[in-house]
């Protein structure tokens, strides 16, 4: 177990295609999002100019459209040219922005996804390198037979955090696991990272 994560990784040409695939796969979803947004804000727009419209509705309206844009900016933020800086914080503080990509994701687009990250131990990594790694966890995963739900959990156990699905192995997550300090789980879709707490036991602090 190192207790520094290396720095960016080279990732192999197999890894830097999947992860292409996925940005393209999200950029497809955000672009049908923003269209989406767009005719929403015209409506809004012509419901201004009838005299009969109640300002403090259509306030409401445009609030909530404004939102979802601004989520869609937090998507472009994920998706784009990563802040290397390895940081302590808690999984759980990437589920929002990890629920808004696999949101958009073309690859899941007639599935349903759940994120449970709530009780994982804090983690130092690179944010970016955790988020695209769960990101690909879950974009290559499948559901249970007879189910529509993809379920990513992220949790702790004993010296590691745990990422789990069910599926297919992802080339481009493994690649990410090692550089953050963790590996592959041998058994299941998934990978490991060392918790903070045991970074820092091995470091003497």
């Amino acid at each position: 177990m190192r207790t520094t994560p290396q720095a960016t990784p080279e990732v192999t040409p197999a890894a830097l295609r999947e992860w292409t695939h996925h940005v393209e796969s999200v950029l497809r979803g955000l672009a049908h999002a923003l269209n989406n947004r767009a005719a929403a804000l015209s409506a809004v727009i012509e419901l201004s100019r009838d005299p009969d419209d109640d300002p403090a509705a259509t306030r409401e309206i445009l609030q909530g459209e404004m939102d979802r844009v601004a989520e869609l900016v937090r998507v472009v933020r994920g998706i784009g040219v990563p802040r290397a800086e390895v940081e302590a914080f808690s999984p759980g503080d990437l589920a929002d922005d990890l629920r808004s990509l696999l949101s958009l994701h073309a690859d899941l687009r007639d599935l349903s996804v759940r994120v449970d990250a709530a009780d994982a131990p804090p983690v130092r990594v690179e944010r970016w390198m955790l988020l695209r790694a769960l990101l690909a966890l879950a974009a290559t995963s499948t559901p249970p037979p007879g189910e529509r739900t993809v379920s990513l959990t992220v949790s702790g156990e004993g010296d590691w955090v745990v990422a789990r699905a069910h599926g297919p192995q992802s080339g481009y997550m493994g690649e990410l696991a090692r550089a953050m300090g963790g590996e592959l789980l041998p058994d299941r879709a998934g990978f490991r990272v060392p918790t903070l707490e045991s970074l820092r036991r091995l470091e003497g602090r």
